[in-house]
């Protein structure tokens, strides 16, 4: 059986075209009978343990990524990858065949997630962009509230990417692309469309359907590249 592990708030369950049943144990998996059907459960540390034996086909987000997830051959999935407006950015610049300009990206979270989400959020845009040649990370005292990440990576021949992480109290995701040929904007406070009739009611929501088609198995390149960005941040400012 399929299952998915994440925050509820968090998943837009209007807009599956799976068969997706929320279950609140994995208790119940054991009345079910219907392999076409995707389950979801909330996330946490006791319901994750009661399927770690079993043969289900697990996915989980990368907030709960560990080694030990290789071994049981676990899918782990981005946020980022997910959310609509992100799939059609990177629609527009994989047009391409080498992205040339400008990324900006802001995120503000509420919370500091031992900077697993930046580097997580670095992973997926060097997989946009490219292997970046340069980078360089400059941060500001990590106990004032709020902090600041800024990150800025060179890709070569005119690609750069300006990254900023704010631990704030709000969640609010700003992106834009100064390409050769395309100008891409997007805020989700404001909920601006990337183009004409692309508006969504819940921009930093994800849906069923993105997961299961964007999900990795975990592995040891996948864990060594992750682990590399979170050294970058940690490790303070390179080039």
């Amino acid at each position: 059986m399929r299952i998915v592990f994440a925050s509820l708030d968090k998943i837009d369950f209007r807009n599956s075209l799976e068969n997706v049943s929320l279950i609140e144990s994995v208790e119940q998996l054991k009345r079910a009978d219907s392999k076409e059907t995707t389950y979801v459960l909330a996330i946490s540390e006791e319901q994750l343990k009661a399927v770690e034996n079993s043969d289900n086909e697990v996915y989980i987000p990368f907030t709960e990524l560990t080694a030990d997830h290789q071994r049981l051959g676990w899918y782990v999935y981005f946020d980022l990858v997910n959310y609509p407006f992100y799939q059609k950015v990177k629609e527009m610049i994989a047009k391409e065949d080498k992205p040339k300009g400008v990324f900006r990206f802001r995120r503000m979270v509420k919370q500091d997630e031992n900077n697993l989400l930046l580097a997580c959020d670095l992973y997926v845009l060097s997989s946009l962009l490219g292997e970046p040649q340069g980078i360089q990370v400059k941060q500001t005292d990590q106990f004032v509230t709020p902090t600041h990440t800024i990150v800025l990576m060179d890709f070569g021949e005119g690609t750069m990417a300006h990254i900023e992480y704010t631990v704030a109290d709000q969640e609010r995701i700003e992106l834009e692309w100064s390409g050769i040929k395309t100008i891409i904007e997007f805020d989700s406070n404001q909920m601006r469309p990337i183009q004409s009739g692309s508006i969504t009611s819940l921009p930093l929501a994800i849906s069923v359907d993105a997961i299961l088609a964007s999900a990795q198995k975990v592995n040891q390149e996948l864990i060594t590249r992750l682990n590399y960005f979170s050294n970058l941040i940690n490790g303070g400012a390179h080039s």
